[in-house]
């Protein structure tokens, strides 16, 4: 496996326990994205109750995560490399080796491991909010019992049982993706913004007779854009001037909602999504009777670019 790039960096902490070895059991993408795990976190020189203050993850959570008892999901796994003065250079490596994990732990096939730590893995990875292909519920497909394929299948023959219901599955997924799609080319009273050139919103968030243009949250992460639910809801800054942290939001929004914004900046602090894109714009819209900040990064692409503003006052 190559080795995942960044220096060396050593922390100021030093844990008190080290951590005990891989188990033998534990190989294929799991071992390898488990390893570079190690590493990363052994820069730090964080405990895990030190960790646990710094993540949204308890401390018997990030332990099996370190053990290969189970997997972060990827909103986790960009804090985490947050942490490390070489995590950024980290983490599209991680990134990939976690995906890598994920698809080998639904698929249940973890090499030679114990049937049961097997099924345990695949169950911990179904929990994660983060999954590459964007579908939901695909982690079902294939884990018929924690155990794998049964008795004399073959592989080869659980991966072709697996191509038909594959199939069924896009199909649905592409209709949900359709159903979502209208409230975010529609207004709150039903009207359309865009003009029917295909560009949506994008070319027609020009600022209104009273300075304010709908925006669309967008998130980058695939999976999330068909879910509201907690963990894939994304914040609403106080403060664009302030870290984008959990003690400066104020509230949440998710994929696909349409805000109102009423001026932008240009310098805010900026904020870095899940896939390394980075932006220092802010807007400020009108949020449940409150005016509040959202990131340009968390917009859609083409807002960001073509939405016509004024710059919000000192």
């Amino acid at each position: 496996m190559r080795d995942v790039p960044g220096n060396q960096n050593h922390g100021p902490h030093v844990r008190r326990k080290p951590l005990a070895p891989l188990p033998d059991e534990l190989s294929g993408p799991v071992r390898d994205f488990v390893a570079a795990l190690r590493r990363m976190h052994g820069e730090l020189g964080y405990s895990l109750k030190q960790l646990e203050g710094r993540l949204p993850a308890s401390r018997s959570s990030l332990s099996r995560y370190l053990r290969g008892q189970s997997l972060p999901d990827e909103r986790l796994l960009v804090q985490w490399c947050k942490l490390s003065f070489t995590g950024e250079d980290r983490l599209p490596a991680l990134v990939e080796l976690l995906h890598r994990a994920l698809e080998s732990a639904d698929s249940g096939e973890r090499g030679t491991a114990d049937p049961d730590e097997a099924g345990a893995v695949a169950s911990d990875a179904r929990e994660a909010p983060t999954q590459r292909d964007g579908a939901p519920e695909a982690e079902t497909i294939g884990t018929g019992s924690a155990a794998g394929p049964a008795a004399g299948a073959t592989p080869t023959a659980g991966r072709h049982r697996l191509r038909p219901v594959l199939a069924a599955l896009g199909a649905v997924v592409v209709v949900a993706a359709a159903a979502l799609a209208v409230p975010a080319l529609t207004g709150p009273d039903g009207t359309s913004d865009g003009d029917g050139d295909g560009r949506s919103q994008g070319s027609q968030a020009a600022a209104s007779a009273t300075g304010s243009a709908r925006i669309t949250v967008h998130n980058i992460e695939r999976d999330c854009q068909h879910r509201r639910t907690e963990d894939c809801s994304l914040g609403l800054a106080g403060d664009p001037s302030r870290l984008y942290r959990r003690s400066n939001i104020v509230g949440h929004v998710w994929h696909g909602d349409v805000l109102r914004a009423v001026c932008r900046i240009a310098n805010g602090v900026t904020v870095t999504d899940e896939v390394g894109g980075h932006s220092s714009m802010w807007f400020r819209v009108d949020h449940d009777g409150k005016q509040v900040w959202v990131p340009g990064i968390r917009i859609r692409p083409e807002q960001l670019e073509n939405t016509e503003l004024p710059t919000c006052p000192e």
